[in-house]
């Protein structure tokens, strides 16, 4: 098996939808209620907007790819780009909007070479500086952040993008440069 870490293009949306319902599903079954999390639309959302491919100015997508002699699988993908407004205007600073592996993969080092990658990019996009958002009850992936170097801001708000349950996610902050 091998991993390749590349810029996503339009043929691996499947691919990051498969990866992010995954990672939901298993990741968050104990945050959001499993008709959120299997609810009709759940998977189709996604798969939308993956596949529209609709992104604002400076987003980026890369993904990590298992090639395999059978066929090559996204099992992970990481978003970012220019830091998201919310409020505050423009700040200057970089944004992993998302960071994602498939179950599958968790625990096997990938993650460390996906955010290595990640913020590689956005110090060559000129960014010394990035933030993430991560749910206030994700104790697995604040581990892995605070491991890479990523610190809380002590801002916080509530996610509530995909349903109407509100959950309180956590900023984290970086220095890149």
């Amino acid at each position: 098996m091998t991993i390749e870490i590349r810029a996503a293009t339009r043929d691996d949306a499947d691919g990051i939808t498969d990866v992010q319902v995954a990672s939901w599903r298993t990741g968050y079954a104990h945050v959001f209620p499993r008709s959120v999390l299997y609810a009709d639309d759940f998977d189709a959302s996604r798969r939308s907007f993956w596949s529209l491919w609709r992104f604002a100015p400076g987003h980026r997508v890369a993904v990590a790819v298992r090639r395999s002699d059978d066929a090559d699988r996204v099992v992970g993908f990481a978003s970012y780009g220019p830091e998201r407004e919310r409020a505050r205007g423009f700040t200057g600073r970089g944004e992993v909007w998302a960071f994602y592996l498939h179950p599958d993969v968790w625990g096997t080092g990938l993650a460390s070479a996906l955010m290595e990658h990640t913020e590689t990019r956005l110090r060559a996009e000129g960014f010394d500086a990035a933030v993430l958002w991560v749910l206030e009850d994700n104790p697995r992936a604040r581990a892995f952040y605070e491991k890479f170097g990523w610190r809380l801001s002590g801002i916080t708000a509530d996610f509530d993008d995909y349903c109407e349950v509100k959950v309180p996610e956590v900023e984290y902050r970086k220095h890149l440069a």
